[in-house]
């Protein structure tokens, strides 16, 4: 499907969004369902995929959910096809979706833009995320990324294909006995490689696990009443994330624990302080190349991939109490 957007119809995209949020309670899953609402789509897999974003992947307070699920979107639509320069289409895309998103908010990362008391500036996030990727869907992509980054993007992703590696599929590949893998997830996660784009931010093999723990456990909050209390305990200073206050935090509560772990392995969730490379720059894909960081990749996939079968596999048991 391609999930088409107008750039014509923002008014009714933004009371859309504010509409999903205010039923749902969470950023990523209220921004999916707005662009699922907008295609006239039921894909309840593709909300449960994004269960577990909120709060900046896995409530880490990184990539806002109003990034993470437009980057899915345009993943859908384009996979890892259309070469140019030697990069897929995504990469320009998805950094132009993360410029106007980052330009539009003041920010890209969750914990600068939310406030715990209420979350004004979150409202405006989801309420605005499906307009932007109508424009950058109708943009010009090619003016987006300088062309040091683009000649470094276009060699580290060359090396990646070259080794049959990409960060979030690595992770679902592992999984595959235990969550079916297809071209369509595959798609869907094209972007999650390199930190985001190559950008050195969130690990895409973090990233996978987190989405893999939204598909298999993740439910769907469906109720204003319960937003509505959800936002009471916030601006009352309780606690609005234990499992039984809205559908999706069990995801986001799961994924908060994997990401406790693979801090305390890997000391940093953000793909530049684990490969202590910059990957917009020619020196830094050279050292990754030169000291076989694809190998590392490998190991941190494959071990978050077990980490992940351990915590669905705790969750089955406290479930069956």
């Amino acid at each position: 499907m391609e999930y088409n957007l107008s750039t014509q119809n923002k008014p009714a995209y933004r009371a859309r969004g504010l509409d999903n949020l205010l039923r749902m309670g969470h950023c990523a899953p209220a921004v999916m369902q707005t662009v699922l609402d907008i295609n006239h789509t039921q894909r309840e897999d593709l909300v449960r995929l994004m269960a577990g974003m909120p709060g900046g992947i896995g409530n880490t307070g990184f990539e806002c959910g109003g990034i993470t699920s437009p980057l899915v979107i345009l993943g859908l639509r384009h996979g890892l096809r259309g070469m140019t320069d030697g990069l897929p289409q995504i990469f320009d895309l998805g950094h132009e979706y993360y410029q106007r998103f980052s330009a539009e908010n003041a920010a890209s990362f969750c914990k600068a833009i939310q406030n715990p008391r209420f979350p004004v500036r979150c409202i405006h996030a989801v309420r605005h995320s499906a307009e932007l990727l109508a424009e950058t869907i109708a943009g010009d992509h090619r003016s987006v990324i300088p062309a040091e980054g683009r000649k470094a993007y276009s060699c580290l992703y060359g090396h990646l294909a070259g080794h049959h590696f990409h960060c979030a599929h690595a992770v679902f590949q592992h999984l595959g006995n235990t969550i079916p893998v297809n071209q369509e997830l595959l798609d869907a996660t094209s972007a999650f490689m390199g930190g985001t784009l190559f950008k050195g931010l969130t690990c895409g093999a973090y990233t996978a696990g987190v989405m893999a723990i939204g598909l298999k456990i993740g439910e769907i909050e469906n109720s204003y009443l319960r937003v509505m209390r959800m936002l009471a305990l916030m601006v009352s200073g309780g606690n609005a994330f234990p499992d039984g206050v809205n559908k999706f935090n069990r995801a986001l509560n799961t994924g908060r624990r994997l990401s406790k772990w693979f801090r305390a392995e890997f000391g940093s969730t953000q793909c530049q302080a684990i490969t202590q490379c910059d990957f917009s720059c020619m020196a830094g894909v050279g050292k990754y190349i030169d000291s076989d960081g694809v190998t590392n990749c490998r190991r941190i996939a494959r071990m978050v991939a077990e980490q992940v079968l351990k915590i669905l596999e705790l969750e089955e048991n406290i479930q069956e109490i």
